[in-house]
C-alpha cells in the first residue's frame, strides 16, 4: 500500500515518477481516448510539443496540415489537457495529465507536412519521443527527464538533454551539422551518415565510449556528448 497526497494505492508494480503514479495501483476511472486536432501549416515555421507522460511519435505526410492524434486507454485520476494552437507562426501541442495515470497505453501521434521547419522542439517528463524518417528541421531541441529519444530526423543543429533517458540518434546529413547531447545516466547511440569528419568531444565518468565512425567524403560534424554513467556509441 502506498499513500500519496492522502490517496491510498494498492496492488503490485506501482511505478511513481516525480510524485505521480504512472502505472500499477487500483483506481475506478478507466477511460478511452480517440481525439484528433488539425491545423494548417502553410505559415508555420516552428513546432513545439509538450507531453508529460504520453509517448510521442512524429511522422510526415504529403498533406499541408498537421494532425495531432491522442488515443489509447488508461485509468486516470484527474483531467486531460490536450491543446493545439498557433502563436506567432509556432504551432504548440500540449498534452498534460493533471493527476495520476494507471495501466495506460496512451499515445500521441503527430503527423506534419514534409517540409523543413526552422525549429522542432519536444519536452517530456517520462514520455518517450520518436521522430521518424522524413522529419526535417534546421534546429531540433529535445528535453526529457526519464523519457527516451529515438530520432531519424534530418537536422542541422541538435540539442538533447535528458536525466536518465536513452538517446538513439541517426542523421543523414545534408550539410555541416552541430550536435550536443547531455545525459546523466542514459546511454547514447549516434550514427552519422554523409559525414566525412567528426570533431568529437565526449565525456563519461564511468560509462564506456566507442567511436566506430569511418570517415569518408562528406560533411563535417561538430559533436559534443557527455554522460555521467551511460555508455556512448558513435558510428
Amino acid at each position: 500500500m502506498i499513500i500519496i497526497n492522502g490517496r491510498v494505492f494498492s496492488g503490485n508494480n506501482v511505478i511513481i515518477v516525480n510524485g505521480r503514479v504512472i502505472s500499477g495501483g487500483e483506481i475506478d476511472k478507466f477511460q478511452k481516448f480517440d481525439e484528433r486536432k488539425v491545423e494548417d501549416c502553410g505559415n508555420i515555421e516552428r513546432i513545439a510539443i509538450n507531453s508529460t507522460v504520453v509517448d510521442v511519435n512524429v511522422f510526415v505526410s504529403n498533406s499541408s496540415k498537421l494532425e495531432a492524434h491522442f488515443y489509447g486507454e488508461a485509468n486516470l485520476d484527474g483531467d486531460v489537457n490536450f491543446d493545439v494552437r498557433v502563436v506567432n507562426r509556432e504551432l504548440r501541442i500540449t498534452l498534460e495529465l493533471t493527476d495520476n495515470c494507471f495501466n495506460g497505453n496512451l499515445k500521441l501521434d503527430v503527423t506534419i507536412p514534409q517540409k523543413i521547419f526552422k525549429v522542432i522542439s519536444a519536452n517530456s517528463s517520462s514520455a518517450d519521443i520518436t521522430l521518424n524518417e522524413g522529419v526535417s528541421t534546421d534546429y531540433l531541441k529535445v528535453k526529457t527527464q526519464s523519457g527516451n529519444l529515438e530520432t531519424n530526423a534530418t537536422a542541422n543543429t541538435v540539442s538533447v538533454s535528458t536525466m536518465s533517458g536513452d538517446v538513439e540518434l541517426c542523421i543523414d546529413a545534408t550539410q555541416d551539422i552541430n550536435v550536443e547531447i547531455s545525459t546523466m545516466s542514459g546511454h547514447v547511440s549516434a550514427e552519422f551518415n554523409n559525414i566525412g569528419h567528426i570533431n568529437l568531444s565526449t565525456s563519461s565518468m564511468s560509462g564506456d565510449v566507442r567511436n566506430r565512425h569511418k570517415g569518408s567524403k562528406g560533411y563535417t560534424a561538430d559533436v559534443d556528448i557527455s554522460t555521467m554513467s551511460g555508455d556512448i556509441r558513435i558510428r
